[in-house]
C-alpha cells in the first residue's frame, strides 16, 4: 500500500462516514451487541478501554458505564462530535476522544488494558497492520 493509497482511502471514509454520522447513531439495533462485547472482555471498574473507530460513542459510551476510563478515536470528525453529544446526554465524565486512524495508534504501546472495535475491519486497508501490536507510536 502506498501513502498515496491511504490518503485517498482515508478521505473517501472522512467523506461517507460525515454523511452518514447521525443516521448511524439512530439506527434500530446497534446497541444490541454491546451487552454481549462488555462481557466478553470482561471489562471492569479499573479499565482503561480504548474503542478503535469509535463511530458516533455507542460502544465507548456503555463501556464507560463500567470501566474507568473510556478512549474513542476514528477517523471522522463529525463522529466524534456525535460521540461528545452522547456522553453528554448520558452524563459520563470518564471519556475522551481523539480524531486520528487505527494504524498507526497514537498512543503508546501498553496504554489500555482492553482495546475494543466494532464494524470497522472491512474499512481498513491493511485489517492485519491494524490488528499489530506494535502499530502505536
Amino acid at each position: 500500500m502506498t501513502a498515496r493509497n491511504q490518503k485517498e482511502h482515508d478521505a473517501e471514509i472522512i467523506e461517507q462516514f460525515t454523511k452518514q454520522a447521525i443516521p448511524f447513531t439512530e439506527l434500530p439495533g446497534h446497541l444490541d451487541s454491546i451487552q454481549m462485547l462488555i462481557e466478553m472482555s470482561k471489562v471492569a471498574g479499573g479499565d482503561l478501554v480504548l474503542d478503535v473507530a469509535c463511530g458516533p460513542g455507542l460502544v465507548a459510551c456503555e463501556f464507560a458505564k463500567v470501566a474507568q476510563h473510556v478512549t474513542g478515536i476514528d477517523l471522522t470528525k463529525k463522529m466524534i462530535e456525535q460521540a461528545r453529544n452522547r456522553q453528554k446526554e448520558l452524563g459520563l465524565v470518564n471519556l475522551s476522544w481523539g480524531i486520528g486512524t487505527a494504524s498507526p495508534l497514537p498512543y503508546t504501546s501498553a496504554s489500555f488494558s482492553i482495546v475494543v472495535t466494532r464494524y470497522s475491519f472491512h474499512h481498513f486497508l491493511e485489517p492485519k497492520a491494524v490488528l499489530r501490536d506494535d502499530q502505536s507510536v
